[in-house]
């Protein structure tokens, strides 16, 4: 288990092992993480796979990374489709391409409410948070 603190923000991420990546079948270096907000006791969790060099997130550096990553899903999922398309070079008519930016607008559903900040803010928040974890 890795365990990390950032502000009033808990972070806690577990190896799983035992799905692939969409993205890379042969990885299957998923953790479950999960994000507790001290203040309000709001809780989520989100799927990450380390990569294949490092298969095991063991660091406060590498739960940080893993809540970075999570939240820079989920700043592009409050850009619009044609934005987001255009901004990862996905095509329009992209099934695969829909499928990804709904999956980045929960994303962001569950970081605005478990962070209990504004949309605004989240931009913020990932900005304190690459100084560190980028």
């Amino acid at each position: 288990m890795c365990k990390a603190k950032f502000k009033n923000i808990r972070i806690n991420a577990v190896y799983v092992g035992d799905e692939a990546a969409p993205f890379m079948p042969n990885n299957y270096n998923n953790h479950r993480v999960s994000v507790y907000n001290a203040d309000t006791h709001k809780r989520t969790s989100f799927k990450f796979w380390a990569s294949m060099r490092s298969p095991e997130l063991r660091t406060r550096y590498d739960a940080l990374n893993a809540l970075y990553c999570f939240i820079g899903d989920a700043v592009s999922g409050l850009d619009s489709f044609n934005d987001f398309c255009g901004n990862f070079g996905y095509d329009p008519d992209s099934r695969t391409a829909y499928k990804t930016w709904q999956t980045c607008q929960r994303s962001a559903a569950k970081a605005l409410r478990v962070l209990g900040v504004s949309r605004s803010e989240l931009y913020d928040f990932l900005n304190e948070l690459s100084a560190i974890a980028a």
